[in-house]
């Protein structure tokens, strides 16, 4: 999370916008109240900040670069005025907020306490507490509860940290948009990753971003479909690649499809159905299985597989893993057979170590994508 010397005045950004809608930055500046050269000097400051002017003065009109960031900047002032509040102080919290005091409460929720904030914002834990307890009143409504070690957030409290992260992230994202632009990309792209794509997909991706940003940094972050998708939404993280969802249902959140992959029976190399043909659910079902958890896209296409085992001989799911790593190893020195795939392991079976089994699945083509915010720029 950037520090706050890195950030502008919200103010300002509250000002440019009213200047791409006034046409004017004296009526801008007189929508908020200030005069001429305060208003000129703000913007002056919000360019410094991003390093890119926003207005030519030539004409008093959005630049290119101003367009892009003002596309972010809506969206700043949109997260923050959704944030809850007192009914009258609504639509002014954008004015009324600084960049300390969402960056202390959004801080709270990321790391429980205001000790481990004030650790993470590089800050002392009084000037923390101090502008978390000052948002609270300015917002009119109660954010925090219980005292000492047992303080926390309340669903105010959380639904606020959530937006306000989110504006953070935008304002991060607005100076990556215009780095961009110049084709000399140096901001940071976090990438969640499920398991489908950890080995094939992302790291080709990465690598060819990797090379043509060369002053770009890429942390790729690993974990369960809800974990990942909480990071998104709470903007830790920047984009989620992996397997879509057929029961997707988000506010903010968008899936975008790339492709389609067809899970495949995998086992050892000269496992005993390895080298057979015209193999029956039955004959799958004489091995013990490695299966995906509960809600995932692998899971289900083992469930309709599975339903064809005989009655009397059920799937018997030895090993219940999210971990490639953890299958790979068990296949490798077991009987036991997994879905997967081929992309997954094309590795392993260039080198002879896992094979494909011959045997057709209903139900195994799945969906690979990008879940993003709406219009998130995504590097290419």
């Amino acid at each position: 999370m950037p520090k706050s010397s890195a950030l502008p005045n919200l103010r300002h950004i509250r000002l440019f916008v009213a200047f791409a809608d006034k046409g004017s930055l004296t009526a801008a500046a007189e929508t908020l109240g200030i005069t001429q050269p305060a208003a000129s000097q703000a913007i002056h400051a919000l360019e410094d900040a991003l390093g890119a002017t926003l207005i030519s003065r030539a004409d008093m009109k959005p630049t290119a670069e101003g367009e892009t960031a003002l596309v972010r900047f809506r969206r700043i002032s949109d997260f923050v005025r959704q944030a809850p509040a007192a009914a009258r102080l609504a639509s002014k919290l954008d004015a009324m907020l600084s960049w300390p005091h969402l960056r202390a409460v959004s801080a709270f929720l990321t790391h429980g306490s205001f000790s481990a904030a004030a650790r993470g914002l590089g800050q002392s834990e009084p000037a923390v507490q101090r502008a978390a307890r000052e948002a609270e009143m300015i917002m009119g409504i109660v954010l925090f509860e219980g005292t000492g070690r047992t303080i926390h957030l309340n669903s105010s409290g959380q639904h606020a940290a959530r937006v306000f992260g989110l504006a953070i992230a935008e304002f991060e994202s607005a100076r990556a948009d215009l780095l961009e632009r110049l084709n000399r990309f140096e901001g940071r792209m976090n990438i969640g990753t499920l398991p489908l794509t950890r080995t094939f997909l992302v790291p080709d991706a990465v690598a060819q971003l990797a090379a043509r940003y060369p002053l770009a940094q890429f942390e790729i972050l690993e974990g369960s479909y809800d974990s990942l998708m909480s990071d998104l939404e709470r903007g830790r993280i920047d984009i989620l690649v992996g397997a879509l969802r057929h029961n997707f249902d988000s506010r903010t959140l968008e899936q975008e499809r790339l492709f389609d992959y067809e899970l495949r029976v995998v086992g050892r190399a000269g496992h005993p159905l390895s080298e057979r043909h015209d193999i029956t659910p039955a004959d799958l079902s004489l091995y013990s299985w490695i299966i995906a958890r509960q809600g995932t896209p692998s899971r289900e296409a083992f469930d309709i597989m599975a339903a064809g085992f005989p009655p009397e001989r059920p799937a018997r799911q030895s090993v219940e893993t999210g971990s490639l790593n953890v299958v790979r190893g068990v296949l490798l020195k077991s009987d036991h057979l997994a879905l997967l795939s081929a992309e997954q392991i094309r590795y392993d079976l260039e080198a002879g170590f896992l094979a494909v089994v011959d045997v057709a699945l209903a139900s195994a083509r799945r969906s690979v994508g990008l879940t993003v915010e709406p219009q998130q720029v995504v590097l290419g």
